[in-house]
């Protein structure tokens, strides 16, 4: 652990006033917290998620509208729901949700949390307010551990769930550790049906993806050079390839949609042709789900080097992992939801889900 807790000390702490603290959040923003027990917070912009790994959801005064429905389709907001049930909305969330500051002030939070790339929008939002506004994040283009990590432990030290996050940490270290193969010549993949501002189809995709990283898998979309969210012409995919293709349950509808109207696409395409594209659980629904993520690596593995992992229950680690960052398996749910790990067959004009043996 002594590797990883060392970003917690350049991060967190710089200095200290008569009444509070000044620490430093995930866009370099130097921001005064109050120095003393926080009871009172808002998490805006998926910073819920952060908030529920750390365990501090009791602290929690107002919510977003998206944080109290579609719970199958996240684990953490169905761990939460009998917990935010009762709770204000202060904003709709996604990607054109405004918070309401009338609200927010009403409610008097000692910290408002949120994800964003824009330290403006923090700024603004605190000027106005006169409440600290802490920014946390996934990464800058994509998902990074290192950006996860010091997240939980900014949020960590900001709400005493120091331990909390070090647990959590080193988690996530061990699992990094179990997907820990070298193959000599590595796979080669494909990630449709991203989200990215809403649902979007078999174009959407992301470069830099963490869990074909994880898994010891080639990445298609990293051939354009480019990091974070990339539309991927039909073209273009159909030039490389790839031996295996995934899909996001996210944006799977809108992928059998397109294949019901033009079929001939993806018949091109080997990975369909060979019987090796899969259905995952969304690993992005409004911004990135860590557990779900976490939990699609493994699958990818086992899928791409079927003999290193031949022992691997995917469902078992999804209900695992979802476990020790919410508190409860509750992947059964989301695999009733959203189909959980499965093959897809390809018809004339529908895409088939089907259980894997």
């Amino acid at each position: 652990m002594g590797k990883i807790t060392l970003t917690a000390a350049i991060v967190i702490c710089l200095s200290f006033t008569a009444h509070s603290a000044v620490v430093m959040d995930m866009l370099g923003r130097r921001v005064d917290v109050p120095d003393k027990k926080i009871e009172r917070i808002i998490a805006l912009r998926h910073s819920m998620s952060f908030i529920s790994y750390l365990g501090a959801q009791s602290m929690v005064t107002a919510v977003e509208r998206i944080d109290k429905k579609d719970y199958e389709k996240r684990p953490y907001v169905y761990a939460n729901k009998d917990i935010v049930k009762d709770l204000p909305v202060v904003s709709e969330g996604g990607a054109k949700g405004i918070p309401s500051n009338e609200m927010m002030i009403s409610l008097k939070p000692d910290v408002i949390f949120t994800v964003t790339q824009d330290a403006s929008e923090a700024d603004l939002m605190q000027r106005k307010l006169r409440i600290p506004v802490v920014v946390l994040r996934y990464g800058y283009s994509g998902v990074e551990f290192s950006d996860i990590y010091r997240s939980l432990e900014l949020a960590g030290k900001i709400l005493n769930r120091e331990q909390r996050a070090a647990e959590l940490i080193s988690y996530m270290e061990r699992l990094k550790k179990e997907l820990d193969f070298k193959p000599d010549k590595r796979a080669r993949a494909y990630i449709g049906g991203v989200s990215y501002k809403g649902t979007q189809g078999m174009d959407s995709t992301e470069a830099n993806f963490l869990p074909f990283r994880l898994a010891g898998v080639e990445n298609t979309a990293d051939s354009a050079g480019l990091k974070g969210h990339v539309f991927l012409q039909k073209e273009y995919l159909t030039l490389m390839n790839p031996d295996i293709i995934f899909i996001d349950s996210a944006g799977f509808s809108l992928v059998a949609d397109s294949h019901a109207k033009d079929s001939g696409f993806l018949k091109r395409l080997k990975a369909f042709a060979g019987g090796r594209a899969y259905l995952l659980p969304a690993n992005t629904y409004y911004y990135t789900n860590i557990d779900l993520m976490l939990a699609n690596a493994f699958f990818i593995a086992k899928i791409a080097y079927p003999d290193r992992y031949k022992d691997l229950d995917p469902d078992k680690k999804a209900g695992e992992i979802i476990k020790v960052f919410t508190g409860k398996d509750v992947f059964p749910v989301v695999k009733k939801d959203m189909g959980g790990f499965q093959r897809l067959r390809l018809t004339d004009r529908e895409i088939k889900a089907e259980v894997i043996h």
